[in-house]
């Protein structure tokens, strides 16, 4: 049982700099996106290199955390039924509990990464094939939100053939 408190804490550690990191590359990637929308490709060259440093750092912390996550597992006995962290950790746990919300968070910044990775993609391909977004290009529209101030700026990607 010291064990398994000794490695979740060491687990816990690595799934904050994970979140971290994780953190800093979806923001870069909405600068991305946003350098898109504008035109400056250079700046985009930049940001792109930063975020492929950001993600060889990550890729060093998801290997510690691979090797944490296996010490756990390595832990159980044979009968134990699941496959992956959430599944294994008991939410009413105080050491597990923390690592298991640390846990779900990484999972749901990896979903947010992969949306807006998919958004920049498309965006990309759309001034590639379209050239450069102009203001008075009918995809983009600027409106007000109901009840507030700001202006959302929002973008009708087109839809690719064989969409329905």
């Amino acid at each position: 049982m010291v064990k398994w408190i000794e490695i979740n804490q060491q687990l816990q550690v690595v799934l904050s700099k994970e979140i971290d990191l994780r953190r800093e590359i979806l923001g870069n990637m909405n600068q991305q996106e946003y350098v898109l929308l504008i035109g400056d490709i250079e700046l985009k060259d930049d940001l792109y290199r930063e975020c492929n440093q950001l993600a060889t750092q990550l890729k060093e912390v998801v290997k510690k955390r691979g090797m944490l996550t296996r010490k756990l597992f390595d832990l159980l006995p044979p009968n134990t039924i699941g496959t992956t962290l959430g599944e294994i950790l008991d939410p009413l746990s105080d050491s597990d509990s923390e690592t298991l919300c640390l846990y779900k968070q990484t999972q749901e910044l990896i979903d947010k990464i992969h949306k807006q990775h998919l958004r920049n993609k498309s965006l990309h391909e759309m001034i590639l094939k379209e050239g450069p977004i102009e203001m008075d290009n009918p995809a983009m529209h600027a409106e007000t939100v109901q009840g507030k101030r700001t202006t959302l700026i929002t973008i009708d990607y087109p839809e690719k053939k064989g969409d329905s």
